[in-house]
């Protein structure tokens, strides 16, 4: 007969909200296309391609750094307060080096082609821009 350490390792953590989808890929690719939907509004906008593309590569690396770090320090939190190896998730990753790559490949792959796809079809958007910009400066 199987035994089980709490009530709901029976039902496969019902109550758990953890997603670890959300952190290892819906995360950066939000950011990545957020970045470069801003990083492409601004350098439609002041023209200056050549400071604003970096900043946004540069603010997209500070992010997922900070994604990653935040990874890091729950996994501590985790691992110093359950006693119990049947209440650690089996699912986590060890935040490495291989994570922090991880999650900067994925925020570039997710930035580089929303950036792209901006430039060549982005005039509705860049529209928009322009008008909301001068509804608030009214």
């Amino acid at each position: 007969m199987t035994t089980f350490t709490d009530e709901n390792s029976a039902l496969g953590s019902l109550g758990n909200t953890n997603n670890p989808l959300i952190a290892d890929v819906i995360i950066p690719f939000s950011v990545g296309v957020m970045l470069a939907t801003i990083t492409y509004l601004i350098c439609r906008d002041t023209g200056a391609h050549s400071i604003c593309i970096p900043s946004g590569l540069v603010a997209g690396t500070v992010v997922m750094s900070l994604c990653f770090m935040s990874e890091k320090e729950r996994q501590m939190l985790l691992e110093s307060d359950e006693a119990f190896v049947s209440q650690q998730d089996p699912t986590l990753v060890k935040a490495g080096g291989t994570l922090w790559l991880k999650l900067q490949c994925l925020f570039l792959v997710s930035a580089v082609p929303a950036f792209l796809g901006l430039v060549f079809f982005g005039d509705p958007v860049f529209q928009l821009y322009l008008e909301v910009k001068g509804a608030y400066s009214l």
